[in-house]
C-alpha cells in the first residue's frame, strides 16, 4: 500500500480522527462502569478501554501501514476529551478528582490509555521494524 502519497496521508487522517472520536465517546462514558464478579470487583470499563484502543491502533496500523494514524489518535485524543474533562485534567463532571473522600484514579487512567497508549504502540511498531531490518550475521 502507498503510505506516502498526499492522498494516502489524508485518508490515514481522516479514519484516524473518526476512530479518535469514537475512542472517547466510548472511554469516557465507560471508564467508571466496574463488574461484581463472586466478590472481586473488577474495572470492567477500563479493561474494555484499554482493550479497545489497543484494537483500534493495530487496525489503523494493519489498514494503513505507516504510524501517522496512531500519532493522530494520541494527539487528539487529550484534545477532544477535554470539554469532558470540567475544570481541569481528573476535575470535572465525567472525571471526578474525587467522590467524597474516595480520589477517583480512573479518571486519570482512561486519559492515559487514550493518549499514552497510540503512542506506546508506535514504539513497539518502531523497535520491531528495526529489529526486522537489523543485518544478519
Amino acid at each position: 500500500m502507498d503510505t506516502q502519497s498526499l492522498a494516502a496521508r489524508f485518508s490515514q487522517v481522516a479514519l484516524a480522527i473518526v476512530l479518535t472520536i469514537l475512542s472517547v465517546v466510548l472511554l469516557v462514558t465507560t471508564h467508571r462502569l466496574r463488574l461484581d464478579i463472586g466478590g472481586l470487583e473488577l474495572p470492567a470499563g477500563l479493561l474494555f478501554g484499554a482493550v479497545f484502543q489497543v484494537t483500534a491502533c493495530v487496525f489503523l496500523y494493519a489498514a494503513t501501514g505507516s504510524r501517522l494514524p496512531l500519532a493522530v489518535v494520541g494527539s487528539l485524543w487529550g484534545l477532544l476529551a477535554m470539554p469532558f474533562l470540567g475544570r481541569g485534567v481528573g476535575g470535572g463532571v465525567l472525571f471526578p478528582a474525587a467522590i467524597g473522600d474516595q480520589i477517583q484514579y480512573s479518571g486519570w487512567i482512561v486519559q492515559g490509555i487514550g493518549v499514552l497508549l497510540p503512542f506506546v504502540m508506535i514504539g513497539v511498531i518502531t523497535l520491531v521494524r528495526r529489529r526486522g531490518r537489523a543485518p544478519r550475521a
